[in-house]
């Protein structure tokens, strides 16, 4: 199964603080004068303000409350460098219910660093305030879900990574997404599929049905020849490998070769009468 690595998961949590942060900057226009909060003291501020928006915002029971207090601090710091005076807990709290979504984006992409402890309402909280991080995280959001039976999540997934993953024209047979690789693996749920399984699962036979009859003879000949075909949403012959983007390399049985053959004489026949 594909893993998300420390790297990756610093990034996203740094990209969701970062975006409010500078939202408070942007926010805030006096210029500092004063002294700046003790560390002590903004981690004082930062827990008054976590319980309030754990209650006001329904994070309870969605994530830790030291989690959430991490994640607040910055927002504290960025505020209190810009104020003269110390900024009061209701000021704060404005400031982030202003931003609510941003913030609620923050908290699901601090939860996706730690996929193997998320509960059905945390996937159901990361799934509707941060679409964009479940859908770089299906993978990792994908196996949790299976393994605690959260299947309802899944087709929300499917859409997600579709939206803003990394998807391949080709459906996966095992988990339905659209991530099977050149190499006939998952990204998502990391099957090792064979030519048979994948043939079946996009209907192959009528591909190439389609692909005989429209196609120029020509082309079904390179085909026949070649013994094997790239695909990725359609049936392409080998001489296009370097204007596709994207092709799974799959090779023809004898019946799929008949297919071919016996289309391509059909099309002669009718040119010819």
């Amino acid at each position: 199964m594909p893993r998300t690595n420390r790297s990756t998961r610093r990034r996203r949590r740094s990209s969701g603080s970062q975006e409010l942060t500078s939202r408070a900057r942007r926010k805030s226009r006096k210029p500092s004068s004063g002294r700046r909060l003790s560390e002590n003291e903004v981690e004082a501020l930062a827990l008054e303000v976590a319980k309030e928006l754990g209650s006001r915002l329904g994070l309870e029971g969605i994530i830790d409350e030291d989690k959430l207090v991490d994640i607040v601090k910055d927002i504290v710091n960025s505020i209190s460098e810009s104020r003269s005076t110390k900024p009061s807990l209701d000021s704060i709290i404005k400031r982030i219910l202003a931003s609510s979504q941003v913030f609620l984006k923050a908290v699901a992409a601090r939860l996706v660093e730690e996929t193997e402890s998320l509960g059905q309402s945390q996937l159901e909280f990361i799934v509707a305030n941060a679409p964009e991080v479940a859908g770089k995280a299906a993978p990792l959001l994908y196996q949790r879900a299976i393994e605690i039976g959260a299947y309802h999540i899944v087709e929300s997934l499917r859409h997600l990574w579709v939206m803003h993953g990394n998807p391949t024209p080709i459906s996966c047979p095992r988990c339905g997404f659209r991530a099977v690789t050149p190499n006939l693996t998952c990204m998502v749920c990391g099957a090792v599929l064979d030519e048979r399984e994948v043939k079946d699962s996009i209907g192959f036979k009528e591909l190439l049905r389609d692909f005989a009859e429209r196609a120029d003879p020509r082309l079904v000949e390179e085909v026949l020849r070649a013994g094997f075909v790239l695909v990725n949403h359609e049936i392409n012959p080998p001489s296009l490998r370097s204007a596709l983007r994207f092709y799974v390399e799959l090779y023809l049985s004898r019946d799929e070769k008949d297919i071919l053959k016996s289309i391509v004489e059909k099309r002669l026949v009718s040119e010819k009468a």
